[in-house]
């Protein structure tokens, strides 16, 4: 079985910015994103303000758009069911393995709100979840300025 030189395992932005610098400082090393999903999360319009200061959007793109920028990634789209450190393997859904010299798992967090279940708290961390809070703004009795501040 052949060892992968870097497996990155989530397809969401952190991931996917992993397995592109990954590429680039290592353009003969082969790296493989392993996605659940069929989608994945790319930073698009990135423009650099300053020294300290970078501005840019996610956006959900179709895998090809990572494999087409970086020929030496490849993108598997099947959950992770187990990972062995020892054995540097990572088990996906369909039994197959992954052999790996480094892994690298950024399968995101869960953020820690004030409280789980008030109805006025509104936890945002991704896309997804920035227009669940416009969804509640819009038909709440606060102004969109005001649930940006709660």
């Amino acid at each position: 079985m052949c060892s992968i030189s870097y497996v990155v395992v989530g397809g969401g932005i952190a991931g996917v910015s992993c397995a592109e610098q990954l590429s680039l400082l290592a353009p003969e090393a082969d790296v493989t994103l392993v996605s659940a999903s069929r989608l994945i999360k790319a930073v698009t319009h990135f423009k650099k303000v300053s020294h300290t200061l970078e501005e840019f959007e996610v956006r959900e793109k179709q895998t090809s758009y990572l494999t087409e920028t970086h020929p030496n990634v490849r993108v598997v789209h099947l959950p992770v069911t187990g990972i062995s450190s020892q054995a540097h393997t990572v088990q996906l859904s369909d039994g197959s393995v992954l052999v790996y010299d480094k892994l690298c798992i950024c399968t995101g967090a869960s953020p820690k709100l004030i409280t789980e279940s008030s109805p006025f708290v509104v936890g945002i961390r991704d896309v997804d979840s920035v227009e669940v809070c416009m969804y509640v703004c819009m038909y709440s009795n606060f102004s969109s300025i005001d649930c940006a501040a709660q």
